[in-house]
């Protein structure tokens, strides 16, 4: 991959988080609304939000609450960007019949981290580079206990890999710096792959 841009990969329940008008709702990647799962959360982003508009990428993890080096971290398989970008034409499908199974610890606090940001005030980003989206990511939330904005370091990386590693993460996510999100097909500028063992 040319030009990477390397971020830790998280666990838990990956979302689109959609702030409106100082109200926020997060859609898991099957498209529900699972706000009410994660209303103090929700509360958080919303007060941390810095436009009026805004649609982030991003993760309801225990991870940056409550990391303890050696726990082993429950392992999901993250949606495509596409399948991510379904849910943000689509939207909310309402209720679920049953309460899908979560894997996050409930007496450990629960942050939202957010790894990319698609729309800003009415204006999509999909088209925009990703080291642009970050520093517009970065200017767009406070961050918080509850909120968080996900590193990303350039190469070369190993002191980050023992620190990363250290704290529980088990894999690493690898990113075009100049790549798009891409809504209808993998994203070939994207990978994912295990942490290093040294």
């Amino acid at each position: 991959m040319r030009d990477p841009i390397i971020e830790p990969s998280w666990s838990g329940v990956r979302v689109l988080a959609r702030v409106s008008d100082g109200h926020t709702v997060f859609s898991d990647e099957e498209g529900f609304d699972c706000t009410g799962e994660f209303a103090g959360v929700a509360e958080a982003v919303a007060g941390a939000a810095q436009a009026r508009e805004l649609i982030f990428d991003g993760f309801l993890t225990v991870e940056p609450t409550q990391v303890v080096a050696g726990v082993p971290m429950p392992e999901i398989e993250a949606p495509s960007s596409g399948e991510m970008m379904a849910q943000f034409i689509v939207g909310s499908r309402g209720a679920r019949a049953v309460a899908p199974e979560r894997r996050l610890d409930p007496d450990r606090p629960i942050a939202f981290v957010a790894v990319d940001l698609l729309e800003i005030d009415g204006t999509r980003l999909l088209d925009v580079p990703l080291l642009e989206r970050k520093r517009l990511l970065d200017g767009s939330l406070r961050q918080g206990e509850l909120v968080r904005i996900t590193p990303f370091v350039r190469p070369p990386i190993d002191s980050f890999i023992a620190t990363w590693r250290g704290l529980g993460f088990r894999a690493l996510v690898y990113k075009g710096a100049n790549s798009r999100y891409i809504p209808d097909a993998p994203n070939n500028d994207w990978s994912i792959v295990s942490m290093p063992s040294r």
